[in-house]
């Protein structure tokens, strides 16, 4: 009987890369749980000639290609990449419990 027993999942253990991606998904899904208000990233849409709307699609849709690491906020941070509209856009998020911020767009 006690092999039929799985172990209970390390509260201390980090957090995989696919597993934060997915969060970030379903937490984009309400527009709330979306951070878009960090000046870093506002600067860096202006500068790279990056819309609100590729940002939003890569966030929604995109790939995780590094991450995660931990911000000195005590965040996790992955890059997400993704083909919108001609152009690849990899964004920044920082990961919190109950939602997200885009840090910047590369």
């Amino acid at each position: 009987m006690a092999s039929n027993v799985l172990p209970l999942k390390d509260p201390k253990a980090l957090p995989t890369l696919a597993e934060l991606v997915s969060r970030v998904r379903q937490m984009a899904q309400v527009t709330e749980n979306i951070g878009l208000h960090h000046p870093h990233l506002r600067a860096r849409m202006a500068e790279r000639g990056v819309t609100m709307r590729q940002i939003l699609e890569t966030v929604r849709k995109g790939e995780g290609i590094s991450g995660p690491t931990k911000d000195v906020y005590g965040d996790w941070r992955i890059k997400l990449r993704r083909l919108v509209a001609g152009r690849r856009v990899q964004v920044v998020v920082a990961v919190r419990e109950i939602n997200f911020t885009v840090v910047t767009v590369i």
